[in-house]
């Protein structure tokens, strides 16, 4: 396989040819404001901008942004109450751009006889509207890339199921169009996925035929058991050499890994901190990940009697670590951290004290207001450091090429196994406990610590079980940084059982973004329509109709997640 480390970058400095603002609606003419005309533009030019803007901005979310929250993997202690304050997310324009770039590089290689082109370009559109239907629910779909053809009016909204439907339908033909040995026109360098490898693109199109169609599971479990069945006899992504990466590869802001703190304030890489719903996890079962994604924390905690805290007072540091007396801990509202209590005792009006001596996590919605403060932190400033509170590990702080650690994981080997594995639980294939345990080595390999599996397989809690539950479980650790995936499984499992969090604005996790406010003011007839098809639920009710805890038609009349 071609190094996709030794282009990717390439991306970066190719234009983005075709450009839409998607502000005033999604019925705009496509501008080039690079004086190309998009009848005679390459298609490999704009495939690269594509591939690259659907990659940074998934990475985005799922590192430091809603999702990687949302999932659990990390919560920010400055300028962010990790409450779930969900709105209208970050992807709808950003995609509707991307989207339109897209149909531009589609028609040409529909022009130009180019099969490769066309079957690439018909997956990137199917990531980039699973994007948008997965968030929103109903979306303007068969109508919002015709630009002037529909003679001033805005594009209609199709159903959910359509849209997924449809995606899939595309997967298909794409997988089709890959078939072959030769094709013309390929740039490799311009493919900064797959370095115009129509094999790898094949593979790619049917795991992600696999991926829709479990995303269905729950909501027709007929549809995804036939569809389930028939993909995996297909070709799949078959190991880590397949997997849909893009490597960051530093030295310039945006070759550089998400709020690394090298080219704005430090504060960006500092305010990211570990999720205690993870570090507690990965403790429990003696996960080596824990030491690649993680820092040891600065100044471990001691809760000790009196007479061992130096000085003699109720709290010191020395050498490094810092001393609590016991007997001050009711007098002040004192609390250790438990991840059975903690809840209750914040709620109660306790002050946590976490004694984890490693690796110390910042719970979920910890507090009504920035939680800069947790564990003590007497610093006590917006942005500043917390040496009570473990960071994100120095190699997330981007300096340099980050080599195999830093790359956006768009889709990996370990999802393709943790799929197959789920299929065999539910009685859509076969060999659940092979492929949860290839899932887990996937995943070891490609952050480090492959040699660590033997050992860890056999852990409590890892050694196979053959729950959905546990294959979930291992599902969510490995999909690390790919906060859609983690929290799209959640939404439709109900797995791992994520909680809010006691400072949350419900007392549930949202299920939606809503609808952008530059569209439901120039697409408001369409809109209204959209929004009338989501469910009101008990946490919906302070809100209109579009609300983060509606139910889009993904989740109507299915028991999860809540």
């Amino acid at each position: 396989m071609k190094s996709v480390k030794n282009i990717v970058i390439l991306f970066l400095l190719v234009p983005l040819v075709i450009i839409v603002s998607c502000d005033d609606g999604l019925v705009e003419v496509n501008e080039n404001p690079n004086g190309v005309e998009a009848s005679v533009v390459d298609p490999n030019l704009l495939i690269s901008s594509v591939m690259t803007g659907l990659a940074t901005s998934t990475t985005s979310r799922g590192y430091s942004g809603d999702t990687g929250a949302a999932s659990q993997y990390i919560q920010k202690d400055s300028w962010s109450s990790n409450r779930y304050d969900w709105e209208t997310g970050t992807i709808w324009s950003s995609n509707y751009a991307l989207l339109r770039t897209n149909k531009v590089a589609y028609d040409r290689a529909v022009e130009l006889g180019l099969p490769f082109h066309e079957g690439v370009t018909l997956i990137l559109k199917s990531m980039l509207f699973g994007n948008l239907t997965d968030y929103y629910g109903d979306i303007p779909y068969s109508e919002a890339l015709q630009a002037g053809d529909l003679e001033g009016e805005r594009p209609a909204y199709d159903t959910q199921e359509t849209v997924y439907k449809g995606i899939i339908a595309d997967l298909e033909t794409a997988s089709s169009l890959l078939g072959g040995s030769n094709y013309e026109g390929v740039v490799a360098k311009q493919d900064v996925f797959y370095g115009g490898d129509a094999s790898k693109w094949q593979k790619l199109a049917n795991s992600l035929a696999l991926r829709y169609y479990m995303r269905l599971s729950e909501k027709l479990p007929a549809f995804a058991e036939a569809g389930v069945t028939s993909t995996l006899a297909k070709p799949l992504i078959s190991d880590i050499e397949d997997e849909l990466v893009l490597s960051y590869v530093g030295g310039i802001e945006s070759q550089s890994w998400p709020s690394s703190g090298q080219f704005g304030s430090a504060s960006d890489f500092y305010r990211v901190k570990p999720c205690t719903t993870l570090t507690d996890k990965l403790k429990e079962l003696d996960d080596p990940r824990i030491s690649v994604w993680f820092a040891p924390v600065a100044v471990p905690t001691k809760v000790v009697p009196a007479a061992e805290v130096p000085g003699g007072g109720d709290m010191a540091e020395e050498d490094g670590i810092r001393y609590i007396s016991e007997e001050s801990l009711d007098a002040n509202d004192y609390a250790i951290y438990s991840q059975a209590t903690y809840a209750a005792d914040l709620q109660a009006g306790k002050k946590l004290i976490d004694t984890s001596s490693v690796y110390v996590g910042l719970p979920v919605a910890v507090s009504a207001v920035d939680p800069y403060e947790y564990n003590l932190n007497a610093e006590g400033s917006r942005g500043g450091t917390n040496d009570y509170v473990s960071r994100m590990n120095e190699v997330f702080n981007q300096k340099e090429d980050g080599g195999n650690l830093l790359k956006a994981r768009l889709f990996s080997y370990a999802e393709l196994s943790f799929l197959k594995a789920e299929a065999a639980i539910r009685g859509w294939g076969s060999d659940a406990e092979g492929n949860y345990l290839e899932g887990i080595k996937a995943s070891l390999e490609v952050w480090g610590v492959g040699d660590t599996f033997s050992d860890y397989i056999t852990n409590e809690g890892v050694a196979f079980d053959g729950t959905l539950e546990q294959v979930m479980e291992q599902k969510w650790i490995a999909n690390m940084f790919n906060g859609d995936e983690a929290y799209l499984d959640w939404r439709r499992t109900g797995l791992p059982d994520l909680k809010a969090g006691p400072f949350a604005r419900e007392d549930v996790m949202p299920l939606r973004f809503i609808y952008p406010e530059d569209e439901i003011n120039t697409n408001t007839t369409n809109y209204i329509e959209a929004a009338s098809s989501l469910e009101e639920t008990p946490y919906s009710t302070t809100d209109p109709n579009d609300s983060p805890y509606a139910r889009p038609w993904i989740v109507q009349g299915v028991p999860t997640p809540w």
